[in-house]
């Protein structure tokens, strides 16, 4: 079932850490706290131009940390959302907060409304990089909110942010495995990024922090992201959203930003999957040029944003890939046509058992 997800920001509320990344009211663009009666007229509005009856709406609340604001605005907000899920205007809740703001008396409001998905921001499980980062919360806060939350039937999913301070391929590689072993219902990867009145912001001025390039950031979250479908823990989100103060720089300062990080991710991984598929699954050496086929809806991120994997393939082996699209192949699989006319297929599912 298709989701339409409304999305609501709490700027900053109800946290008083300021972590050395963060600055809400630019990432959210958003400085004011919504009300009852807002969220209201916001679903009304949303909803008034959906056709699809079937779809799954969802209302989220973005931004700040949601269970450590005053609980009497928390109570408002939960009332408000309960009362239109009641009511079948939306059929799923949604908030963001921290590890360390979630308890048994949260728990208690969650389930009494009906919450259904909790969101962490756990960023990463490595200690130093959390210190660093001025996190305020600690890798054992992160377990002890996942084992909170699965008393319950709400879902949790888990944020990371690759290349805060102190961050390493290795320290990165290794909170994705420790994750993979808390088994949470999805995950999303943000990259870190720069953002103008933050204090990483004064680091990178003062040449005391540098992120992760682009080809950095995109190679490293390949590599989560081939983790976590290796074990079946679905990744919703890679890459901010193109935004325009983002886009135009007016608020990113510096880091591996891209409008659609996403899908240079995904590409990243079929060019991985391809050296599989060429290297590894042929017996025969290769001849220029190599026909490639796979699923009509997945051609762009097999040839890559701007034919990338079909450069890189010439740059690297000086093979020539030609890549068709082939209807009766399922998402995911690849398949070339040897120097002996023979048809090799590799599917995602025994690419990722490596």
């Amino acid at each position: 079932m298709r989701k339409l997800v409304i999305p609501v920001f709490i700027p900053h509320l109800g946290c008083p850490h300021t972590c050395a990344f963060c600055n809400q009211k630019k990432i959210a663009g958003n400085y004011q706290s919504p009300t009852g009666i807002q969220i209201q007229e916001l679903v009304e509005l949303y909803t008034s131009t959906v056709k699809n009856k079937e779809l799954f709406v969802e209302l989220a609340f973005y931004g700040g940390s949601f269970t450590g604001i005053p609980s009497f605005l928390q109570e408002e907000l939960l009332q408000k959302a309960w009362e239109l899920k009641g009511h079948n205007k939306i059929q799923g809740i949604r908030v963001s907060t921290r590890p360390d703001y979630i308890n048994n008396a949260v728990l208690e409001r969650l389930n009494r409304y009906t919450v259904d998905t909790v969101e962490l921001g756990v960023q990463s499980l490595d200690p130093e990089v959390l210190e660093r980062s001025q996190r305020c919360h600690s890798v054992e806060d992160v377990e002890i909110a996942l084992k909170l939350l699965r008393t319950s039937n709400i879902k949790v999913g888990i944020q990371l942010m690759p290349g805060l301070p102190g961050d390493t391929f290795a320290k990165i590689t290794k909170t994705t495995h420790k994750v993979v072993e808390l088994k949470p219902d999805f995950v999303r990867i943000y990259p870190t990024l720069v953002i103008k009145d933050t204090q990483l912001a004064e680091w990178f001025e003062k040449g005391l922090y540098t992120p992760l390039s682009l080809e950095e950031a995109i190679e490293i979250s390949a590599q989560m992201a081939i983790v976590f479908e290796r074990a079946n823990i679905p990744i919703i989100r890679i890459g901010l959203q193109a935004q325009e103060n983002l886009s135009l720089g007016r608020d990113l300062v510096a880091g591996p930003y891209h409008p659609a990080f996403g899908e240079l991710v995904k590409a990243r991984v079929f060019r991985k999957q391809l050296e599989t598929l060429f290297f590894h699954v042929n017996k025969l050496p290769l001849i220029s040029p190599v026909t490639v086929y796979c699923h009509p809806q997945e051609i762009s991120q097999v040839k890559g944003q701007n034919k990338d994997n079909i450069t890189y393939f010439k740059e690297r082996y000086n093979l020539d890939i030609k890549v068709f699209a082939e209807p009766s192949l399922s998402l995911g699989f690849l398949r070339l046509r040897d120097k002996e006319n023979n048809l090799i297929t590799l599917s995602r599912g025994e690419f990722l058992k490596g």
